[in-house]
Parts: C-alpha cells; sequence; structure tokens
C-alpha cells in the first residue's frame, strides 16, 4: 500500500500492536489471578500432607503417622516443599454423600513428578492397597491412564466415606497439586487442555510466519533468532506439561534426561542468541552479550551436574536460567541509568515474567500458598512476553520499512528530475551537434566545390602544358642540354599536376556516388574489358580472364573508380615506369578476386598495414595516400576487402575481394536489376 495516508496506516498498526501486547498481558494476569482464586475456594474433599522434613519409611509408617494426627490439613489443593530428599505423603479424604460420577478421576500435578503412587486406605486394615502408579519416571504404557501428568481413575460412592494415599516422587522439587473430578468435569478439563496446547502450537506457527513476514521486511536476522526462542519455549513447555515423555515413550531415564537438558539449553541458547542481537541493535555494553553467553554455555554442564547428583538435570537448567535473568536484568538497569532504553515494554514484561518465576519458587518452597496460579502464572507470562516481542518486531520492521520506501520513493523522484534534466541537456546538445554538422557539411561542400573547380582549371592548362612539351621533341634541331633538362623537369611537373588533378576530380565524384551506391547486376569480363579499354595501347596493362563469367551486383562506376587507382597506382611504382602490370581475375566458389600485379620495389612489411589509410603514403608516391583509401572504402561498401602482398619476384600485389552471385549464363540480361 502506497499514498499519503500510508505513514498514519502503519502508525496505527503499531499502535494495535502494542495494545494487543498490553491486552494480553492483561488477560494473561486475570488468567493467573482466576486460577489462584479458583483454588482458594472451598472444596467437599480434604486433602493432608506429611510435615515438611519428617521421613516416612512406607505406606503403612504414612498411613500410621496420619492415623495419629501427624498430617497436617491442607486450606489449598497443593503444597510445596521446595527441592528436598523425602518423599511427600498426603492422604486424600472423600466424605460420604460426595455427589461424583461412578468413576472419578484423581489428578496429582505437575507433570514433572517422577512417581506417584495410588494407594486405597481400607477400614480396619493397617496396610494400604497399591492401585496404581504413574509419573513422569513411569512408563505410558503401565499408567492406569495414558496421559501426560499423574491421573488416577477411582469407584466413587457417594453413601460412604472413602481415604486415599498418595505417595509423591520427585527429583526436581517436591511439590504436587490435586484435584478431583467427576466423568464430565473431567471431559471439560480434557477439552480445555487440548485447546490450550492447540493455542500453543498456534501460537508458535504463528510466530514462524510472523518471523519470515518480518525476515522479508527487515532482515536483520531479529526475527530468525526470535522464531528459535520461540520454537525453543514450545519445545520447553511440551516438555515441562509431559507431552513430550508422552509422545516418545522412552524406557531410558538416562535418555529422558537428556533429552530434557536438551531442550531446556537449547531453549536457554536460543534466547541468547535473540537478545544478543536485540541488545546489538540497542547499543548495550559488550560485557552483558558476553556474560549471558556465558551463562548459556553453562547450561548444560550444569544439567549433567545435577543428574549426576541424583537431581532432576532441570535443576541445573533452572540455575543457569536464573543466572541469565540476573544479567538480563543488570543490563537492562545499566540501560535505564544511561537513559538509552527504547522500548519501556521489554521492562514491563520482564519485570511481570521474574515476579512470577520468584512467586513459583516461594511456592515450591512453602513460603507462598501452592495453587495453579503460582505454579503456572510463569509459564503464561513468559508466553505473553513472547507474543509482545513478536508484535513489537513486527511493528518496528514496518517501520523500517516505511523508512526505506520513502527513501526509495525520494530517490525516484530525485531520479526522475534527473532524467528530465539529462534529457533536455541531451536534446540541446543534440541540437548544438546537428548546427555543427550542418556548418561541417556546408563548409565541406564548399572545399569540395572549390577543389573540384580548381582540379579542372588546373588540369587543362597542365595538359596544354605537357602537350607543348611533348610536341618540343619532333623539334629537329636539338635543345641546349640546359634547356633539355629544364623542359624534362617542366613535363615531370606537368604529369605530377595532371595525375593530382585527375586523383582530386575521381575522388570527388567518389564522394558524390558514395552517398547513395548504384547496385546492379553486372558481367565481371565485359566490366572488366570495358575498364581497361580506357586505357592506350602503348601502356603496358594485360589482363587474364578465366574461361567462366560471373555475375557481380555492384555500383559500376564506385568499382571503376577503385579499379583503375589500382591499375594507375602500380603504374606509377612500375620499376622503369615500363614494366608490365598484370591484372588477374580468379572466381572462388563465393567470392571473385581481382588481382593487380606490379614488378615494382614492392612495399615493406611494417607499412602494409597502413597504405590503405587516408593521407599515407610511400617514398615519393604522388597520390598523397588518397587513392588506396578510396579503394578500401569502395571495396567495404560492396560487402569484400582489399589486401596486399608480394609479388615474386619483386614487386606488390593488390587483391581486391568482392562476393559474387554465381556464374552468369550466356542467356542473363547483362542490365538486369
Amino acid at each position: 500500500m502506497s499514498g499519503p495516508f500510508e505513514g498514519v496506516i502503519v502508525h496505527s498498526w503499531a499502535r494495535i500492536g502494542r495494545n494487543l501486547a498490553l491486552l494480553a498481558l492483561i488477560f494473561g494476569l486475570a488468567a493467573i489471578f482466576g486460577m489462584h482464586h479458583a483454588d482458594t475456594l472451598s472444596r467437599p474433599w480434604t486433602l493432608h500432607a506429611s510435615p515438611k522434613g519428617l521421613t516416612l519409611q512406607d505406606e503403612t509408617h504414612a498411613l500410621q503417622h496420619y492415623r495419629q494426627g501427624g498430617f497436617q490439613t491442607l486450606a489449598m489443593p497443593g503444597v510445596g516443599y521446595g527441592v528436598s530428599a523425602h518423599d511427600l505423603w498426603l492422604v486424600l479424604e472423600l466424605p460420604a454423600g460426595l455427589r461424583l460420577s461412578p468413576r472419578a478421576y484423581v489428578t496429582v500435578a505437575p507433570a514433572l513428578l517422577d512417581r506417584v503412587d495410588l494407594y486405597q486406605v481400607v477400614p480396619g486394615e493397617s496396610r494400604p492397597r497399591l492401585r496404581a502408579s504413574s509419573g513422569y519416571r513411569v512408563q505410558p504404557s503401565l499408567r492406569p491412564l495414558s496421559l501426560r501428568q499423574a491421573e488416577f481413575d477411582i469407584e466413587a460412592d457417594e453413601r460412604r466415606a472413602s481415604t486415599w494415599l498418595i505417595r509423591v516422587q520427585s527429583r526436581l522439587y517436591t511439590a504436587a497439586l490435586v484435584s478431583v473430578q467427576d466423568m464430565g468435569e473431567h471431559q471439560q478439563s480434557e477439552l480445555l487442555e487440548g485447546f490450550l496446547v492447540g493455542v500453543v502450537v498456534l501460537f508458535g506457527l504463528v510466530s514462524l510466519a510472523l518471523s519470515l513476514v518480518v525476515r522479508y521486511w527487515s532482515p536483520d536476522g531479529h526475527a530468525l533468532n526470535l522464531s528459535w526462542m520461540v520454537l525453543g519455549f514450545v519445545a520447553l513447555m511440551g516438555m515441562w506439561h509431559g507431552y513430550l515423555r508422552l509422545w516418545l515413550d522412552w524406557h531410558s531415564t538416562v535418555a529422558v534426561s537428556a533429552l530434557d537438558a536438551v531442550v531446556a539449553s537449547g531453549t536457554l541458547w536460543a534466547f541468547y542468541r535473540w537478545a544478543s542481537s536485540m541488545m546489538s541493535m540497542k547499543r548495550y555494553t559488550p560485557w552483558l552479550t558476553w556474560a549471558m553467553k556465558l551463562v548459556a554455555l553453562m547450561c548444560l554442564p550444569a544439567c549433567a551436574v545435577a543428574f549426576m547428583a541424583g537431581w532432576s538435570p532441570l535443576l541445573g537448567a533452572v540455575a543457569a536460567a536464573g543466572a541469565m535473568m540476573v544479567v538480563v536484568f543488570a543490563g537492562i538497569a545499566s540501560q535505564i541509568r544511561r537513559h538509552r532504553i527504547e522500548s519501556p515494554m521489554y521492562l514491563l514484561f520482564a519485570l511481570i515474567a521474574a515476579v512470577l518465576v520468584a512467586i513459583k519458587v516461594l511456592a515450591e518452597r512453602g513460603v507462598l500458598p501452592y495453587t495453579s496460579g503460582t505454579a503456572y502464572g510463569w509459564l503464561i507470562a513468559l508466553a505473553v512476553a513472547c507474543f509482545a516481542l513478536l508484535l513489537d518486531l513486527l511493528t518496528r520492521a514496518m517501520d523500517e520499512r516505511q523508512l526505506a520506501r520513502a527513501d526509495r520513493d525520494c530517490l525516484h523522484a530525485m531520479l526522475l528530475h534527473e532524467k528530465s534534466q539529462l534529457e533536455l541537456r541531451v536534446s540541446d546538445r543534440a541540437l548544438a551537434l546537428s548546427n555543427a554538422n550542418e556548418a561541417l557539411r556546408l563548409t565541406e561542400s564548399s572545399q569540395r566545390e572549390l577543389l573540384s573547380l580548381a582540379s579542372h582549371e588546373f588540369r587543362t592548362p597542365a595538359a596544354m602544358i605537357k602537350g607543348t612539351l611533348d610536341a618540343m621533341e619532333c623539334v629537329s634541331e636539338p635543345l641546349p642540354a640546359g634547356v633539355a633538362l629544364k623542359v624534362d623537369a617542366l613535363r615531370t611537373a606537368s604529369s605530377r599536376l595532371i595525375f593530382l588533378a585527375n586523383k582530386l576530380i575521381a575522388h570527388d565524384r567518389w564522394r558524390e556516388l558514395s552517398v547513395k551506391p548504384q547496385l546492379r547486376s553486372m558481367g565481371v569480363r565485359e566490366w572488366l574489358l570495358e575498364v581497361l579499354g580506357d586505357y592506350e595501347d602503348e601502356v603496358p596493362v594485360r589482363l587474364k580472364l578465366p574461361p567462366d563469367d560471373v555475375e557481380l551486383r555492384a555500383d559500376a562506376v564506385l568499382l571503376r573508380i577503385a579499379l583503375q587507382t589500382l591499375i594507375d597506382n602500380a603504374l606509377v611504382h612500375s620499376a622503369d615506369g615500363q614494366s608490365m602490370v598484370r591484372v588477374n581475375l580468379v572466381v572462388l566458389p563465393r567470392q571473385l578476386e581481382i588481382q593487380v600485379v606490379d614488378a615494382g620495389p614492392g612495399i615493406a612489411d611494417e607499412d602494409k598495414p597502413q597504405v590503405f589509410e587516408r593521407f599515407f603514403s610511400v617514398g615519393s608516391d604522388q597520390s598523397r595516400g588518397l587513392g588506396l583509401s578510396i579503394v578500401a572504402a569502395v571495396a567495404r561498401m560492396h560487402g569484400g576487402q582489399v589486401t596486399i602482398s608480394d609479388a615474386q619476384p619483386h614487386g606488390a600485389c593488390f587483391h581486391l575481394t568482392l562476393p559474387h552471385l554465381g556464374l552468369r549464363t550466356p542467356s542473363e540480361d547483362d542490365d538486369g536489376d
């Protein structure tokens, strides 16, 4: 979308994104408070717990201690003793008259409890009966209900009371939440749990989609790192709630512990990658990135140490996550002190998540009531924080895209302006060049007219002088030696003047005809005989023709000028002026070659590439470089070329090569086009 309202729309979306993040935070806090408040309501059943630090050997000892009044009655459905090596014993009393369906369900949460044993207390018996076992370390196939956490189905009879003994073993923390539901409530809770799982999966997919969108708009790496963090968070939630264990159904405790350590460490490393990229954008201090990287690298060794000590490897991950949180808060505090924080929303969500994590830890140690809100509130806070970060990153990318588009539009406008200015300058320059060409054409036309007039005017008196001097040779009385020398010099000068005038006239004629060559089909043999007929019999020029005639499409006038130029050039450069000049016609499959061979001194190899250039002459050449350049131009005009080689035993050979139309039959019209 582009236009004058684009900035308003983008900024509106930015405000909507931040408002949605705050709204999600409000709903998350409301959900946490609602979960906590629901657990504080009175229940028709009673839960008792063994005192903290009390060691009970077995279920018989625990039941005896309970009957002696050694258990404490809980006001909440949960209890937390923190990290402890002692088992937690719970007694669940279902009074008579409790309206439950014939089949009731007892759930002991959270999902990371290692083992939960359910015993039924039978009146009059000192030893309770073991009904079923479940938990994180019990294979899903051996559980009474193949669910993610410890769940048991019991037979409830509202006509009489029943007592149940629960043993909880946990290496992560000693805490438990107990709930009793009938079949309808259990189905509703399962539906709600499935809905929440779907929301989490959808959240992961949406985060990937948003990261792709943000990466397209702003490919700076923040979106990709945030996507990895969100995926790590989803995997951590799946592991923390038992979904990975239920799905994999692994028998090896070591393998399950290794999976927990890898998932927790991967999530922490993904958080480090995202946070370091964002902090680089915010110009955080370098020590913070190194500290976060060190904590992320120490997560896996901490998990291994906790496992070897007999505890859950997640304790090491929790310790590393706590250290990471301390480092992050130190960096945020440093930026607040320097007034360089860019988004206070980060600080708000970080504080809420940290507070809820602290509440969870205190509730697990028994300092605060252990309820569903205190046990799972930190997960909701982290989910909302990730969602808020995605929205904030998306709005930032949209802002950057808007700025980039504005810069692009400005640059495009500048280019259009420069293009219009360039077109004006080019138009002015073209007009000036056209005027200059017209002036040059007029000047050249005047020059050509002057040269033509001068050539014609010079040739007539020069011919008269030469004729007079030639007539003096018929005088019977010999001329004095001095006079004879001067007459010979005058004869040579007049011949040279006549030669230059003829060349200038030929050059001027070629310039006029070369503007638009008149191409016609002609027979080469007849044309050559006509060209050679212009020379008198005493001129030493001999023509050698093949038996077959070929047809050529060319301008007869221009070719005539070119060939006569080559013949005249050969006559001038003959050894004594009387040596024979040979003109040969060679017919090739697709070309014909007219060879002009003289017996002169030849042309040096270093001069051969330049002889066809204008104004280049060798020795005392009278042509001043005009003739051979005309020959080369005529050859190119007809699609051919002219070259030079050495003749044997001495002299030069010029090769005029032209494409022909094939053999000519006697019935063809010589004047046909």
